[in-house]
C-alpha cells in the first residue's frame, strides 16, 4: 500500500485575475506594514507560496529579462546583463536571467523557504541569475542561507522620479541592486540545508509565459 504524502510547500503562479489581487494585496500589506509604502508596479507574472493547508505565507514578482527593460534597470547606467559581465568577466545572456521583485513574507523563516522555493524553480527552467534589490533586511537573509550575492549598484530614489514618493520609507534600508548565480546558489542549499526537498514540483515559466501571452 502506498502513502500519498504531501509537500509542505507549493510555489504557484497566479492564474487570473482573483488570484492575482490576492497576492497583490498580500504584498502590498507587508510593504504597508514595513515601509509605510504603495507599491507603485507589481512586476508581470506573480507567485504565490502556499503551505500545504492552503495558508498564504509569501508572494514576490518575475520578469524574465528578454522581455524588456526591467524595473530594477532605472537604477542602472548600462544594461543589467552588461554590469552583471564586467562584474563577474563571464558572458551573460539576457534571456537567462531573472528579475525578481515585491518580495514579501510575513516571517523572516518563510523568507528563507521563499527563496530556496525560487532558487529550485528558475534552476529547473534552465535560468543563470537572479537579480533583485535587496534591502538590509534580505541580505541579512541570504547571509543565514551562507548565499552570497553580488552587490552591483545601491539603488536610489532619485532615480525612480514620482514612483519614489510612494515606496514610503523604503530607501531607508539602503537598496542595493544584486545578482545571484542560481546555479552556485542551489549547490550551497543542497549541502547546507534541507530547504529544496519542502517543495511540490515546480511550475514551469515557459509554458506560464506562453498561456499568458495568448
Amino acid at each position: 500500500m502506498s502513502m500519498n504524502i504531501q509537500a509542505p510547500y507549493q510555489l504557484l503562479f497566479a492564474q487570473n485575475e482573483q488570484e492575482e489581487n490576492l497576492l497583490k494585496q498580500y504584498i502590498q500589506r507587508e510593504y504597508s506594514r514595513e515601509f509605510n509604502a504603495i507599491i507603485p508596479h507589481f512586476l508581470p507574472h506573480l507567485l504565490g507560496l502556499y503551505r500545504a493547508d492552503g495558508v498564504l505565507v509569501g508572494a514576490c514578482g518575475l520578469n524574465r529579462g528578454d522581455s524588456g527593460a526591467l524595473y530594477l534597470e532605472r537604477y542602472l547606467d548600462a544594461p543589467i546583463e552588461m554590469i552583471i559581465a564586467t562584474q563577474t568577466r563571464r558572458s551573460v545572456l539576457r534571456h537567462r536571467l531573472v528579475e525578481i521583485g515585491n518580495f514579501a513574507c510575513s516571517e523572516s523563516g518563510d523568507a528563507r523557504i521563499m527563496f530556496a522555493a525560487i532558487c529550485r524553480l528558475l534552476c529547473e527552467n534552465q535560468l543563470d541569475y537572479v537579480v533583485f534589490t535587496g534591502t538590509r533586511k534580505l541580505r541579512n537573509i541570504f547571509h543565514r542561507l551562507n548565499l552570497n550575492p553580488l552587490e552591483l549598484a545601491p539603488a536610489l530614489a532619485d532615480r525612480l522620479g514620482e514612483d519614489a514618493l510612494a515606496w514610503g520609507e523604503y530607501y531607508q534600508s539602503q537598496p542595493c541592486v544584486m545578482v545571484g548565480d542560481l546555479n552556485q546558489g542551489r549547490q550551497v542549499l543542497s549541502k547546507t540545508s534541507l530547504l529544496l526537498s519542502l517543495f511540490a514540483p515546480m511550475p514551469s515559466i515557459f509554458t506560464f509565459q506562453m498561456r499568458t501571452q495568448r
